[in-house]
C-alpha cells in the first residue's frame, strides 16, 4: 500500500477518480484484509454458487454439461466483476463525500 498523507484532504478529494489513488490503494488492502479474516459469521454468508451449479449440472443432459458449465463460469465471472464494480463505485462515492464534508468542516 501506498503511505499518502492521510491528512491532505484536498489532496485526497482531488485524486478520487485517480487510477493509482489513495482509495484504490485502501480498497485492494481491505480486499485482502477481509479474505484471510473471515468470521463464523462471513463464512455463512458466503455466496455458494458452486454449490449451485454443481446442482444445475446435475440435472444437465451430459451431451449439455460442458457448455451449460462453460456458461455457469461465465455467469459467476460476470457476476463477480458486477460486485466489485458497484461495491467500488458505493464506495469510492461515500469516501469521497466523507473527505468533502470533512475538508469543509476544518476549513470553516
Amino acid at each position: 500500500m501506498n503511505k499518502k498523507c492521510f491528512c491532505c484532504f484536498e489532496n485526497v478529494n482531488n485524486n478520487l477518480n485517480d487510477e493509482n489513488d489513495l482509495m484504490t490503494d485502501w480498497l485492494d488492502f481491505r480486499s485482502e484484509e477481509l479474505e484471510t479474516n473471515l468470521s463464523e459469521e462471513d463464512k455463512r454468508h458466503l455466496l455458494k454458487f458452486d454449490v449451485f451449479a454443481d446442482r444445475i449440472l446435475d440435472a444437465t443432459l451430459d451431451s449439455k454439461k460442458d457448455y451449460v458449465s462453460d456458461v455457469l463460469d461465465d455467469l459467476r465471472d460476470d457476476f463477480l466483476q458486477h460486485c466489485i464494480y458497484w461495491n467500488e463505485k458505493y464506495y469510492r462515492t461515500g469516501f469521497g463525500d466523507a473527505v468533502k464534508f470533512l475538508n469543509n468542516a476544518l476549513n470553516s
